[in-house]
């Protein structure tokens, strides 16, 4: 083992106060901050945690789809697939305003006709189903049976019609009590799918009986068909009545439309209010014709006025004069006598003759262009006082066409209500008369807009229960529902089972893992390693002792408080073994019994309880009366509980034991204290206050992390030194991929 400077050096310890937390590995918990995320192997270490949940409920899940498949009784489907023609049947040649689209109304109602009452008690009386004892079981009862439900129902309802087949519209419209459930059995079994995009919809029915299936689904087909044939002769009759009803109504406003017309052409002497509409038409003509050119004078007089303003304002050098062809032309010839002027001036004088020529054209040729200026402006003046008498003059005009029109209007806008009136009478009166024929011709018609575009066929094996399917998707269902259930348990799962929960979440150092050891199950045999002992388990106490003596920076801890947050979780153990582990290491220990509950270390020594440690701190005897005692461990003495007395808390926070530390501290290598739970006993809480050091023991998987946390403030409120925590009992596929796996390596295999 290495001295104290040396341990310094290698993990960097510092020294803690008291109530601060002890980390044997020198654990910065703050790297644990920068893993805060979630791994993959997370989820993976959970899955394998909750194996068993996620194999239970697969096996529960298949196992009950499976045997539910095989119990299935088999159905058969046969499918008719129906045409539907887009159909608006319209009494009146016109057509009602609809708000809705009209196909997808129409398209639904279908559909809804092919699953009502109505269409299934057709089809049940077309195809005798209720005589049928696979489709009707009460039809294999029998007949005197059949006659007592009968009558019963006939003297409930003594209107019922007992008629079967096709009597009359009133068999299909009332439904009898003994059609109720047919029918209720009937449309359970009728199965409407329309085509997307499409005007095809599937009606297929289901059955025990493949050829019952067939023949349904194809009578389904065939009384839809019939049905819509009779609700069509029907509405034609019914618009027959209605039609005949309205003819006498429209003849009497034909007349009395006619003769109020005839009144008042007469009383206005409007002889020639039948040609009025051309008339009007032609006035509208040319006051629209004035009022064209009306707007392009003014548009005009607004462009000449504009560049007329513009050259009063820039005179003659304006873009429009200088864009002037003429001036154009004056100006380039103008400018290249003055280049050949300016050339010759090289060679010759200005006096020179050929240069006294030169300058007379120039002249000319400004004079000319100064003259083409000024005539342009003045066209362009005049241009404007023409454009602006025109403007006035066609404005009176559309005044004047304007009054005309209006007065025109007024004198015919009765004349025209009137004669509206009588056209529109008579209009809807003939209309009436040849919708009156239309429809009588179409009540004797027999075709329909339904088409069976592929008739049912015999199914040769059921559609359900598809066996193969439900597996498969029980199969998928449970590995899904497995896990999710795996990661509920989890969530709701308040246990401690790694280091990294007790590092990153409760801010404690580990001091190692027990893994999980059939006999550190045993309550009589806590004694897991000795001096030649090996593998896994005494390893890791190895390990755990070496880490608590590094547990500090100044010194290691003399005085060990061993506890932990509740029952069961295996202190008495851990105590015994690092006691065992350190007494290899460093030589001279003491283990003291201090449960004076349930003391368990007698038994593990093989040592005589008569007297311990309640006897001292009761003080009935003294530490040289003989009460530490040897062990077969070399190097290692017990100080046993002793008898239980009544009032262990009383003792253990007494004084006295107080005194006993002191005086066992300095003759021995350390001294390790086996106390009771902290949960509910003031005894661990008070020892942790006079010992250097607490080591807290929590069993993987049992031990919750509200019970660590409540020990951890408790000891801090009473400003004890947590050394670290041991997690005991971890099993192997508890593990995550950390260091601690390597106890479970090939190296450590017993």
């Amino acid at each position: 083992m290495p001295g104290e400077g040396d341990s310094t050096k290698q993990y960097e310890l510092r020294a803690f106060e008291p109530g601060q937390l002890a980390s044997p590995r020198q654990i910065r918990l703050e790297d644990f901050e920068q893993t805060d995320e979630t791994h993959l192997r997370d989820y993976l270490h959970v899955l394998m945690r909750r194996k068993w949940i996620i194999a239970a409920f697969f096996i529960a899940v298949v196992s009950l789809v499976t045997i539910s498949s095989l119990l299935m009784t088999p159905l058969y489907r046969s499918t008719a697939v129906i045409k539907i023609d887009k159909e608006n049947p319209n009494v009146l040649a016109f057509k009602d305003v609809q708000v809705v689209s009209p196909d997808a109304d129409y398209y639904n109602t279908q559909y809804k006709i092919l699953k009502s009452r109505s269409l299934a008690k057709r089809t049940i009386t077309d195809l005798n189903l209720d005589k049928n004892p696979v489709f009707n079981p009460l039809a294999a009862a029998p007949s005197g049976l059949i006659t007592s439900i009968k009558d019963a129902f006939y003297g409930l309802i003594p209107l019922f019609h007992r008629g079967t087949g096709k009597d009359s519209k009133e068999d299909i419209s009332i439904e009898s009590p003994e059609m109720t459930p047919l029918i209720n059995r009937f449309l359970s079994s009728e199965e409407v799918l329309p085509e997307q995009k499409s005007q095809l919809v599937k009606v297929s029915f289901v059955s025990v009986n493949p050829g019952m299936s067939q023949q349904i689904a194809n009578g389904i087909a065939q009384a839809y068909i019939d049905y819509n044939i009779d609700s069509r002769i029907d509405a034609s009759n019914q618009a027959r009545q209605f039609l005949d009803r309205q003819i006498n109504v429209l003849k009497q406003k034909v007349q009395a439309s006619e003769e109020a017309l005839t009144d008042y052409s007469s009383k206005n002497e409007m002889l020639y209010a039948d040609e009025s509409p051309g008339r009007q038409s032609l006035i509208d003509q040319k006051l629209a014709q004035i009022q064209t050119d009306l707007t392009a004078a003014t548009t005009n007089r607004i462009q000449t006025e504009a560049l007329y303003n513009q050259l009063k304002q820039s005179g003659t050098d304006n873009t429009t004069i200088n864009s002037n062809p003429i001036v154009q032309d004056l100006t380039s010839q103008y400018d290249k006598l003055e280049a050949q002027y300016y050339n010759e001036l090289k060679i010759y004088k200005p006096d020179f003759p050929k240069m006294r020529q030169m300058q007379s054209q120039m002249h000319a040729i400004k004079r000319r262009l100064a003259s083409q200026k000024k005539n342009l402006v003045k066209s362009i003046k005049s241009d404007y006082q023409a454009a602006k008498k025109k403007e006035v003059f066609l404005s009176d005009e559309f005044a004047t066409e304007k009054g005309l029109a209006l007065a025109y209007e007024r004198k015919n806008i009765q004349y025209q209500i009137l004669k509206r009136d009588a056209d529109a009478n008579k209009d809807l009166y003939n209309s009436l008369l040849q919708r009156v024929k239309e429809v009588e011709v179409a009540a004797t018609k027999t075709d329909t807009n339904i088409q069976v575009l592929d008739t049912p066929e015999l199914p040769t094996s059921p559609f359900k229960p598809n066996k193969s399917q439900n597996i498969l998707l029980s199969m998928i269902f449970g590995l899904t529902g497995g896990i999710g259930l795996a990661f509920f348990v989890e969530y709701f799962d308040n246990t401690l089972k790694d280091t990294f929960e007790i590092e990153k979440t409760l801010r404690l150092p580990t001091l190692g893992i027990i893994p999980h050891h059939r006999l550190a199950e045993s309550i009589r045999r806590p004694m897991l390693i000795h001096s030649r002992t090996r593998g896994v388990v005494a390893e890791a106490f190895r390990s755990i002792g070496t880490f608590i003596l590094l547990s500090s920076s100044a010194k290691p801890p003399k005085s060990i408080l061993v506890t932990s947050p509740g029952e069961r979780e295996g202190k008495t153990t851990v105590s015994l073994n690092t006691a065992m582990a350190l007494a290899e290491s460093i030589g001279n220990g003491l283990i003291i019994d201090a449960d004076l509950r349930k003391p368990k270390l007698h038994h593990s020594f093989g040592v005589d309880n008569s007297a311990g440690l309640s006897t001292y701190l009761s003080g009935n005897m003294e530490l040289e009366d003989g009460l530490i005692k040897k062990t077969n461990t070399n190097g290692l003495s017990i100080l046993t509980s002793g008898p239980l007395p009544p009032n262990p808390s009383e003792l253990i926070v007494s004084k006295r034991m107080k005194d006993l530390l002191d005086a066992v501290y300095e003759n021995f290598d350390f001294i390790i204290i086996d106390s009771v739970p902290v949960m509910g006993m003031p005894d661990s809480i008070y020892l942790s206050s006079i010992v250097d050091g607490s080591v807290v023991v929590i069993r993987a998987g049992e031990t919750s992390k509200t019970a660590l946390s409540e020990t951890k403030r408790i000891f801090r409120h009473v400003n004890s030194k947590i050394l670290g925590v041991i997690m005991n009992g971890m099993k192997e596929n508890d593990m995550k991929y950390n260091y601690y796996s390597t106890y479970y390596s090939s190296y450590f295999k017993e």
